[in-house]
């Protein structure tokens, strides 16, 4: 990550990521009831997606070059665990504007709610709770790109598109949250963008602190593969696993497939 190319282009992955964040942000503003139309497909497809490339791509590639990379991983994985608990915030939205249940296996601040609904609004503190805990989680996000790129193009590749799968729902969900608890639109919007911004922060500490410290990808990898793990297999696939038929399970299996066919196709071109 030495040369200025390379650097440049993990800053312009850092910044499309960012992106997402105000694109999902945005819909939760102007179109709502249309994204949440689709978005359990999306959170589907982002679940299956994830999962493979922090299985089948990042943590080969971390115990590759780390030899503490079990540990990191579960470290990384408790650290969205914690964070959960801690801010109650690691939402991503689900459709239908209701109260998110427990026994659909969702997180109490799952669910996109109609900021309208008396009964439906959120405390202003849960929101900035939800703000804290997904914007720490966006750093590591930004920062996973990072990594993955320097130490290897195929993977920071399937890492840079694994995040951005689920960043639009991110966005949305934070945005929806806030409006939620009597935020304005404004401040809806502002939250999307400050989890842009986290994730580009990530992105460029990775960047100017592995000009000092060489050996810094694999322990970002490793802690990114154990946050990755947990998005998907705690967050992501079980909220969309109560919704019956057979679209969310064909999207799940799409994710799935994109992610084996993407890093094959990767690997050929960049080897």
């Amino acid at each position: 990550m030495h040369d200025s190319p390379t650097a440049a282009l993990v800053i312009i992955l850092g910044v499309l990521a960012g992106c997402s964040n105000l694109i999902g942000g945005a819909l939760a503003l102007a179109r709502p009831r249309l994204a949440q139309r689709y978005l359990i497909l999306g959170l589907a497809f982002s679940g299956g997606f994830l999962m493979t490339v922090a299985v089948v791509d990042i943590l080969p590639e971390a115990m590759a070059v780390e030899p503490r990379a079990p540990l990191l991983v579960l470290g990384g994985y408790l650290a969205v665990y914690l964070a959960e608990h801690v801010f109650a915030g690691h939402a991503h939205a689900v459709p239908g504007g209701g109260r998110p249940e427990r026994e659909h296996g969702a997180h109490p601040l799952i669910g996109s709610r109609n900021c309208r609904d008396e009964h439906a609004a959120i405390s202003p503190a849960a929101a900035s709770a939800a703000a804290t805990g997904l914007t720490i989680h966006s750093f590591f996000d930004g920062a996973a790109i990072a990594a993955a790129l320097a130490a290897s193009p195929p993977v920071g590749w399937l890492t840079f598109f694994a995040v951005l799968t689920h960043k639009l729902p991110e966005g949305f969900s934070l945005a929806s949250i806030r409006l939620s608890s009597r935020g304005s639109r404004r401040s809806a919007f502002l939250m999307a963008a400050m989890l842009g911004g986290a994730s580009l922060a990530g992105t460029l500490t990775v960047v100017l602190v592995s000009r000092g410290f060489l050996n810094l990808e694999g322990p970002v990898l490793s802690v990114a593969c154990g946050m990755f793990l947990h998005i998907a297999a705690t967050d992501l696939l079980p909220t969309t696993s109560h919704v019956k038929g057979l679209r969310v399970m064909a999207a799940t299996a799409a994710g799935v497939l994109v992610a084996l066919a993407a890093a094959n196709l990767l690997r050929l071109a960049l080897g």
